[in-house]
């Protein structure tokens, strides 16, 4: 193969890559409030705190974080039954949420135990901070349990549940997979936030907290496989207050605890509870995990978080998913880097539709399977081919293979059949090379009689929108080798 054409092969491939997947930055716990009536109050300079990590939140698509203290200004009125043994309240001026937005957080969960401790006004500054600042939030009961937002051309669904009674509960599994499905079926990407609140959970059980991790790690793998079963694409978690495994389920990713990220007031930062990660995840725009990194921070009293050049957070990290879930195919190398050794359907499907775009513009040929010229499942049957999938010869014989797909599902890759007048059932497929959830549609590159391989637009085609019968899936499904390329 001549080395322009590797070259235009592997540009093409970059390119096709870049358009199908975006980068979102995680953290845990941010809160530069304190405890309630300290007479410091009002000397925090939140964006300095903020003035080391601002460039990293900003890289991202979209920053998640979780929000640990109440927004309201001084003369608030506390709710101090929530002040139990030791446990104090926490709140912040409603203008810490300008400084929030300004350092680069898009997204934040509010399904935390300080939710409450300044009453109904204090989640209404909350939410009022939250809105006037253009971030937004998730994981208040009856009040604003999920969210739905654009950015850069991408749907996300965002919700968070978490164990105060203000939030959406995380052992309520029927509303739990209801919520995630009703997300799923009209945003590219859902993203699930909890917030564990281990020390009242574990007091009650008889579990020190600082030394037993599993009643939290069984809880949280029980909510975490229940949302991506139900349709979510990432879940990250706070809880415990110390960084926790990463599992990659289904191809999705699971965080199940950042700890504390931007605490600077009040909290214990002695040994693990220090390390302060955040987590770049790459994912396609399916949800399926691609890769990532972990970026190790560590916080001071009075500081913000600041670059630990020991990486004590990955190893922290990377030693509990080990511990917990030892035959995961996530690969946490020592300077942070997050690999899959296990290569998702929508990576596989993205070289299948490289390898279809180098095509087009090749004349259509009934009859015919490349290189030069193709029949519309001839072409399919030619690309896949490559990739070590054998599809039936006739566009009929391949709608008999893989599993039926209904279009609000459709995903890049799979085989798309119309019909034609002079063939009963299906007599023309396609691949779909891109989705469009918003309006339930997609588009397909496919072998046309008059226009030879080209990617056609279902939703202004009154051609195809009358013969369209169905959709399968066959990436995953039928039997392959391995990769050929």
């Amino acid at each position: 193969m001549r080395i322009q054409t590797i070259i235009y092969l592997l540009l093409l491939s970059l390119g096709i890559h870049a358009q199908n997947e975006v980068k979102l930055i995680f953290t845990g716990e941010v809160n530069v409030g304190n405890n309630y009536g300290m007479r410091y109050q009002q000397q925090i300079d939140a964006e300095k705190i903020f003035a080391n990590v601002t460039d990293k939140l900003k890289s991202g698509h979209v920053a998640f974080g979780t929000l640990g203290t109440v927004l309201i200004d001084a003369d608030a009125t506390p709710n101090k039954s929530n002040m139990i043994g030791t446990r104090k309240l926490i709140r912040m001026s409603a203008d810490y949420a300008a400084s929030l937005a300004q350092s680069g957080y898009t997204a934040l969960s509010l399904a935390n135990s300080h939710v409450s401790d300044f009453g109904v006004e204090g989640v209404q500054t909350t939410m009022n901070a939250m809105q006037t600042n253009n971030i937004e939030f998730a994981g208040l009961k009856s009040l604003q349990e999920y969210k739905v937002f654009d950015r850069n051309g991408v749907k996300y669904g965002f919700i968070a549940f978490g164990t105060s009674v203000h939030t959406l509960s995380m052992s309520d599994s029927t509303t739990i997979r209801q919520l995630v499905a009703g997300l799923d079926d009209q945003c590219d990407i859902v993203v699930v936030a909890f917030s564990f609140n281990e020390t009242e959970n574990s007091l009650k059980s008889g579990v020190n907290p600082s030394t037993n991790r599993n009643l939290f790690m069984n809880s949280a793998i029980t909510f975490a496989h229940t949302c991506i079963d139900a349709g979510a694409d990432i879940v990250y978690g706070n809880g415990h207050n110390l960084p926790q495994p990463l599992e990659l389920y289904k191809d999705k990713l699971i965080i199940y605890g950042l700890g504390n990220f931007c605490t600077p007031y009040g909290a214990t930062y002695m040994g693990e509870m220090g390390a302060a990660p955040m987590i770049e995840a790459n994912v396609f725009t399916d949800g399926t995990f691609k890769d990532g990194h972990i970026i190790s921070y560590r916080q001071q009293n009075v500081m913000g978080p600041h670059v630990d050049t020991s990486n004590e957070a990955v190893k922290i990290i990377k030693g509990q998913t080990t511990r917990f879930f030892p035959q995961t195919p996530l690969q946490i190398e020592d300077n942070g880097e997050i690999i899959s050794t296990s290569e998702s359907a929508y990576a596989v499907a993205l070289k299948i539709l490289a390898e279809a775009q180098t095509h087009k513009g090749k004349r259509y040929r009934y009859g015919t399977m490349g290189p030069t010229t193709f029949d519309c499942s001839g072409f399919t049957g030619f690309v896949f081919a490559k990739f070590g999938y054998k599809l039936n010869r006739s566009a009929a014989g391949q709608y008999q293979q893989g599993t039926p797909v209904d279009r609000k599902n459709l995903r890049p890759g799979d085989l798309v059949f119309f019909t034609r007048s002079s063939v009963h059932g299906a007599g023309h497929v396609g691949i779909v090379y891109s989705v469009d959830k918003k309006n339930n549609s997609f588009k397909f590159i496919h072998a046309a009689v008059t226009k030879g391989i080209t990617i056609d637009d279902y939703a202004t085609s009154a051609y195809y929108i009358k013969r369209y019968i169905g959709a399968k899936r066959v990436i995953d499904v039928l039997p392959h080798e391995s990769d050929k390329k």
